[in-house]
């Protein structure tokens, strides 16, 4: 976790001049985002070879971040920096002979959209892509495909044709609301979706997919942001943190600012090959989301999506490191590690083997240190003893 104190973001040149009041400002935030090689090159020294990526890369899949998350990078000079992995166009998100094995839409949610930016894939839940715009673009986006599109948000009309879809289908019970950041939206637009989605009975929970909290925490300082979440009480937030570099005390301030609402929050974590694949990196991530009260809810196994494929590790790496917070945090602070199956065929979670053998009532278990146990979990008789005709037989 990272403690920032004071004017901080003053260190920086290009925001040396900005007053508490603009940069505490959600709006100032986005409206001041980092997105092209200028704005870049006004806090980055680049050599030659890292423009021309930036440049090639960038005129694909484009580039854009807040000023607050920049300014987390603790180096701007070293290139391993997680945050800075996390934003920075590389070569190998466009070198064919990698990204051949990605697809751009790899859970077929635009096949499964029986009406445009709704997907239907499991019978009780949608996703409700409400925009496609982000405060800031993960290089390891698993909807990379949006980077091709022009960003904007989705129009009255075509959320009434949402809505109109989730009122006719009532096994729907929960709705993702998710994007691009749907957090990005005015407090205005915010409120028409949840307002129609709270009118639908059949609907349990809204769950926002968002990760302004990450890159934004700001957005959560917003009164009329807080009154919404209070009045739509089936919301849940469920956002994005990949390193303990990302949470701050500005997090924890925002995440208590939530929680006052009564709106649970929830994270899901991406594992990405150079960025949080060991084990000490996740322990620690987990350990400063409980910290400030996020729940660890997935550790996902980096998605097949074209342009990502270089930030996927070994399948079983997740499985190592589960089997290493195993003993070390509570349960409260270890998540699912899952693998989000091709072809819109669901998710799928992953553990250690922590049980050996299991035969005539008796299992044999490996614990978090490795010891064996026996232990006999199945009596053939209980059953007997616990039918009336048994009872009476005690009696």
């Amino acid at each position: 976790m990272q403690y920032l104190s004071g004017e901080y973001w003053k260190t920086f040149d290009i925001w040396k001049n900005v007053e508490k009041s603009e940069w505490e400002n959600w709006k100032w935030q986005l409206a001041n985002r980092l997105t092209d090689l200028e704005d870049v090159l006004k806090v980055f020294n680049l050599n030659k070879e890292e423009i021309e990526t930036f440049r090639r890369t960038s005129s694909i899949f484009h580039f854009g971040s807040t000023p607050y998350y920049i300014s987390l990078i603790k180096d701007l000079n070293d290139r391993n920096n997680s945050i800075r992995k996390q934003i920075f166009p590389l070569y190998e998100e466009i070198d064919e002979r990698i990204q051949s094995y990605g697809k751009l839409d790899p859970f077929l949610e635009d096949e499964m959209s029986p009406v445009e930016g709704l997907t239907h894939r499991y019978p009780d839940r949608v996703l409700f892509r409400a925009t496609n715009f982000c405060s800031v673009y993960c290089r390891h986006c698993m909807r990379k495909r949006m980077f091709l599109e022009d960003e904007r948000a989705r129009t009255k009309q075509e959320y009434d044709r949402m809505f109109e879809y989730i009122r006719e289908n009532k096994e729907i019970r929960e709705v993702l609301l998710s994007g691009g950041d749907p957090l990005t939206l005015p407090n205005k637009k915010l409120e028409y979706i949840l307002k129609n989605l709270y009118k639908i009975d059949h609907i349990d929970i809204i769950r926002i997919g968002s990760r302004e909290l990450v890159v934004n925490p700001y957005r959560f300082f917003d009164e009329e942001l807080l009154n919404l979440f209070d009045r739509y009480d089936k919301v849940w937030l469920v956002t994005h943190f990949n390193h303990p570099d990302e949470i701050t005390n500005i997090t924890r301030k925002a995440v208590k600012n939530i929680l006052s609402t009564g709106t649970p929050v929830l994270n899901q974590t991406v594992l990405l090959k150079g960025i949080n694949d060991d084990e000490k990196t996740i322990e620690n991530l987990m350990r400063d989301l409980l910290r400030v009260k996020i729940k660890p809810y997935y550790l996902f196994f980096c998605d097949p999506t074209k342009g990502v494929v270089h930030f996927r590790t070994p399948l079983d790496r997740g499985i190592e490191i589960l089997e290493y917070l195993r003993g070390r945090l509570s349960g409260l602070g270890i998540p699912i590690y899952a693998v989000d199956l091709e072809n819109g065929l669901g998710k799928v979670p992953l553990s250690p083997n922590y049980l050996l053998d299991y035969s005539d009532g008796i299992a044999t278990f490996r614990n978090y240190e490795g010891k064996i146990v026996r232990m006999q979990v199945e009596f053939s008789n209980l059953d007997d003893i616990l039918t009336e005709e048994g009872k009476r037989r005690v009696l």
